[in-house]
């Protein structure tokens, strides 16, 4: 028997097996949620925009009629969150763009150096022109005959 049997004879409740979802944290990569997500999120802070921009309306009327620096200090802040509200929108948009498109790398040597002669690199670079011609010939005996 295993644990969670031991656990619910123990307690008289049904021993229900439970599987990990691979769509919670730490499975495998789904497009579909990916999207859903990233629509839901873009959706949020696009409220947030526009409930800000109406706060902000608000705020500015209330600084101007009561000339108060604290009003003012209240519409500075708001335009201070407003602006991250739109880097995080840029934010999101770039993460997306890195998380569905597919990188592709490019391998490329840099400073390649030929050790040689000058001769050597000509005859590599150019065989019509090199000074190592290879000839046919064929291996003639020197041995003295014998008598």
């Amino acid at each position: 028997m295993n644990i969670n049997k031991n656990l619910a004879n123990f307690f008289n409740v049904e021993n229900k097996n439970t599987t990990k979802d691979s769509n919670s944290a730490g499975g495998t990569f789904d497009v579909n949620n990916f999207q859903k997500d990233y629509e839901k999120a873009q959706q949020n802070i696009k409220d947030l925009i526009g409930n800000g921009n109406i706060a902000l309306e608000s705020a500015l009327k209330v600084a101007t009629e009561s000339d108060s620096p604290r009003a003012f200090e209240v519409v500075a802040i708001l335009l201070k969150t407003m602006a991250d509200l739109n880097n995080n929108m840029l934010d999101v948009h770039k993460k997306a763009k890195d998380t569905t498109s597919s990188k592709v790398e490019v391998k490329q040597t840099n400073n390649s150096v030929f050790v040689g002669s000058t001769t050597d690199l000509q005859n590599l670079l150019n065989k019509e022109r090199s000074t190592n011609k290879i000839v046919d010939a064929e291996v003639v005996n020197n041995e003295p005959k014998q008598q």
